[in-house]
């Protein structure tokens, strides 16, 4: 088993400038309430098996959006623990937790895949759209299977970025779809949830799949702020010519003007008992 670490452009943010970091923060607050990864993240939170009062660690925590849902699973009398190498993302979740009034809230700054927590602390674990951007699936699964009680339940979501995406120009969507292939760290660990639970030991695992999809690309704010916002940082990075992404970007806004946009893609959640 391939066990040496590796990661996406998201393994350098704490290099990047303010500005694109600051940008993939919006898309993240976007994708919080986008309804196929709220979906998911709800499924994972109900079949977690906690309660008020229990204990639960979120592995690459991001800026902290699922605070609000981890209060209402564990109450005040619970502990929730957040962890994420990115260190702007940290300070956001810290004044998350300031707003909501959440001193049972800890965010620390660290790596999912070395986790600075004993065996057997938390009641339950899970990480969110985290598989895909840094690995192997196995050393973050292990970790978060370790740092977890007998018994206890973890939970994964994570999703394929292949869009299903309407264009005049069939080889303006392969484009589209080949920045993510060129981008992340593992494209194919949404379909194989279910192998990687397995892998570290977890049994009775159950996979869920929700479908993202929309006709207008202001239907929800995740859509415009994901293809169109990020656009400047995808040429940047060399991920698409600045000529290609422009004539995608009008071709979209003109289908999108007359009804004729659409845009899927699927997300996949799962959860195994340790």
């Amino acid at each position: 088993m391939d066990t040496q670490w590796g990661s996406d452009f998201f393994g350098t943010l704490n290099e990047l400038p303010p500005e694109p970091v600051a940008g993939v923060s919006s898309v993240l607050e976007a994708a919080a309430s986008f309804p196929a990864f709220k979906e998911a993240r709800q499924w994972v939170l109900s079949n977690l098996g906690v309660s008020e009062g229990s204990s639960i660690l979120e592995g690459g925590c991001g800026n902290g959006v699922a605070l609000a849902e981890l209060l209402e699973l564990v109450g005040a009398s619970g502990k929730i623990v957040g962890i994420d190498p990115t260190k702007p993302f940290i300070e956001a979740a810290r004044g998350r937790a300031r707003q909501l009034d959440a001193p049972n809230a800890r965010y620390d700054l660290g790596d999912l895949r070395q986790l600075p927590y004993p065996d057997k602390e938390f009641d339950a674990a899970f990480c969110d759209k985290v598989l895909i951007h840094a690995g192997p699936a196995a050393a973050a699964l292990g970790e978060l299977a370790r740092v977890t009680k007998p018994r206890s339940r973890i939970g994964v979501i994570d999703w394929m970025p292949f869009f299903v995406l309407s264009a005049t120009r069939p080889v303006l969507a392969e484009a589209f779809n080949t920045i993510f292939r060129k981008a992340v760290y593992d494209y194919n660990v949404s379909a194989n949830l279910a192998r990687h639970l397995h892998s570290v030991g977890l049994s009775g695992v159950r996979v869920k799949g929700f479908l993202a999809h929309t006709d207008n690309l202001d239907a929800h704010p995740f859509w415009r702020a994901f293809i169109v916002q990020q656009a400047p940082m995808f040429v940047h990075a060399g991920l698409i010519d600045e000529s290609t992404s422009h004539e995608l970007l009008s071709d979209l806004e003109r289908l999108n003007a007359k009804g004729e946009f659409s845009a899927s893609f699927i997300v996949q959640a799962a959860v195994g008992t340790r």
